[in-house]
């Protein structure tokens, strides 16, 4: 993975802006939405708020899909996404596929956003994957994300754990991080969209 580059018109603005004050985080978040409407870019999003689950709820995943087995979104989770897929509408962005972990409360985040997604086991919960196939499962979604070249975005919706292997980016319900690929698998991490 690499740094911002500062040569990009991009990195300059973000920085620039992030040198503005206490206004720098929205200032940033323009410009990122900006950059998403763009095109080009892939954007990985945490699953919005979740029901309160046990620890084995949370980290369960029916294999006959089944969502009456598994963690959900809560309500307050299922506005969160709406509102997300109201954000990308109404900043101009669009999508060119959806991607989404196999749990329910992404799929869920998925489908309430966006519509239509297909599932990608890559972006399952990092802690659910089998043994000694987390690493090169990670290396997909590296590759998926880098090699990524359409007009629109490519947004991929997974869990905390995953985004921070990734991009380094710690995330709440909802954050998003802005990701621009460079091909063969690299990209630069352009920031983080924050949920309000």
């Amino acid at each position: 993975m690499k740094t911002v580059r500062t040569t990009t018109p991009l990195a300059v603005a973000s920085a620039l802006v992030m040198l503005a004050g206490p206004s720098a985080l929205i200032a940033d978040e323009v410009v990122l939405w900006s950059a998403l409407a763009d095109g080009g870019k892939a954007v990985m999003i945490r699953h919005t708020q979740s029901e309160e689950a046990t620890p084995e709820v949370s980290m369960h995943l029916s294999a006959e899909g089944d969502c009456a087995e598994e963690q959900n979104l809560s309500a307050e989770g299922r506005e969160q996404a709406r509102a997300l897929g109201r954000l990308f509408e109404e900043r101009g962005v669009a999508v060119d596929a959806v991607l989404s972990s196999e749990f329910c409360r992404a799929r869920q985040t998925a489908e309430v956003a966006f519509g239509d997604y297909e599932t990608w086991t890559p972006l399952n919960l990092i802690e659910s994957l089998p043994a000694g196939e987390s690493e090169w499962l990670m290396e997909d979604v590296r590759e998926r994300i880098g090699e990524f070249a359409g007009d629109g975005v490519l947004v991929l919706v997974s869990h905390r754990s995953n985004i921070n292997t990734i991009t380094f980016q710690q995330t709440e319900p909802g954050d998003m991080a802005v990701v621009e690929p460079e091909g063969f698998g690299g990209f630069d991490v352009l920031g983080m969209i924050s949920r309000k």
